[in-house]
C-alpha cells in the first residue's frame, strides 16, 4: 500500500480555496491512501463558538463533496479532519472518504486547549475501517498525548494509525516512535504548518509530519515550516506481527488485572 501525507498552511476561514489547494495536493502523487491534517480547510483559531459553528459544516456540504470526488477521481481513500455541525453540536471531526463511496466518521475523543471552548466532545468511539487488505484507525492531534487512544486502536486491530493533527507542541512526533514500537502499528501524522495570531496569542504549528513503522523507522518526515506531500510503500502485514521474539508478545504479555 502507498501511504501519501498532505502538509498544508490553510487560510483561516478561506474554505474554499484552501479544499482546492488540497485537492491539488492529492492529484499530485499517486497514492493509495492520503493523510490530511486535523481541521484541514477551515483554520484553527476560532474566536467565538459562533464563528466556529459558522465555519462548520454537515455531512452534506459542498467542501465534503468536493473532497468525496477527490477520493473517486484519483481511486485513493482520503482521511481528512474538518469542523463537523451536527444537532446543534460542533465537533473536532475526521471523515475518511473511500473511492467506493464508503465512509467513516470519527470526532476527536480529547479536546485540546480552548477547543474545548468551542467543540463538544467525541461521542462515537475510536474508528476503524477496513481498506486493501489493511485495518485503519482514525486519530486526531491531541489524541497521542494519551496511550489508551492508539493502543485501543491498536487492540481493536487497526494496523495504520490515520492521525490528523494541528500540533502545536514539539513532542508528537517523537512520542510516535514509543506508540508505534508498542503497539507494532504504522502511525502517519499528517500535521499542518504556518501561524494563526487572531487574537492576542500566537499559534504556531510545527509541520515535520510524519510515518513511523512498527519498528520505529522513519519512513517519512516533513519539514517543519513548508508544504509538502510525501509519499511512501509500506507492507501493512508487518502490523499484524505482535510477537517480539518467541516469548514476548506485545498483546498477549499484558497484565491488565495489575493496571489501573
Amino acid at each position: 500500500m502507498r501511504i501519501a501525507i498532505v502538509q498544508n498552511h490553510p487560510a483561516f476561514g478561506e474554505k474554499k480555496s484552501n479544499v482546492e489547494a488540497l485537492i491539488k495536493a492529492v492529484g499530485s502523487v499517486k497514492a493509495d491512501l492520503f493523510i490530511l491534517p486535523e481541521l484541514s480547510y477551515s483554520g484553527y483559531q476560532f474566536l467565538s463558538r459562533e464563528e466556529a459553528f459558522n465555519l462548520s459544516d454537515d455531512m452534506k456540504a459542498p467542501c465534503l463533496d468536493a473532497l468525496r470526488n477527490t477520493a473517486a477521481r484519483n481511486s485513493a481513500a482520503l482521511v481528512f479532519g474538518f469542523p463537523e455541525k451536527s444537532k446543534g453540536k460542533i465537533y473536532n471531526s475526521s471523515l475518511a472518504v473511500l473511492p467506493d463511496g464508503r465512509e467513516y466518521l470519527y470526532r476527536k475523543t480529547h479536546l485540546f486547549y480552548k477547543e474545548t471552548l468551542f467543540f463538544s466532545p467525541g461521542d462515537l468511539g475510536f474508528t476503524i475501517f477496513d481498506y486493501q487488505d489493511a485495518k485503519i484507525g482514525m486519530a486526531i492531534c491531541f489524541d497521542w498525548f494519551f496511550p489508551e487512544s492508539f493502543r485501543s486502536l491498536a487492540r481493536q486491530g487497526a494496523e495504520i494509525i490515520a492521525h490528523c493533527s494541528n500540533l502545536v507542541m514539539p513532542y508528537c512526533q517523537r512520542a510516535d516512535f514509543a506508540q508505534a514500537v508498542q503497539n507494532r502499528v504504522f502511525i502517519a501524522t499528517a500535521n499542518r504548518i504556518g501561524v494563526e495570531a487572531r487574537e492576542s496569542e500566537t499559534l504556531r504549528f510545527t509541520g515535520g509530519s510524519v510515518l513511523v513503522s512498527p519498528k520505529g523507522d522513519y519512513l517519512l518526515e516533513g519539514p517543519p515550516d513548508a508544504p509538502a506531500v510525501l509519499a511512501a510503500e509500506i507492507d501493512p502485514r508487518l502490523a499484524k506481527d505482535k510477537q517480539l521474539n518467541p516469548y514476548n508478545n506485545t498483546f498477549k504479555d499484558r497484565r491488565p488485572e495489575f493496571y489501573l
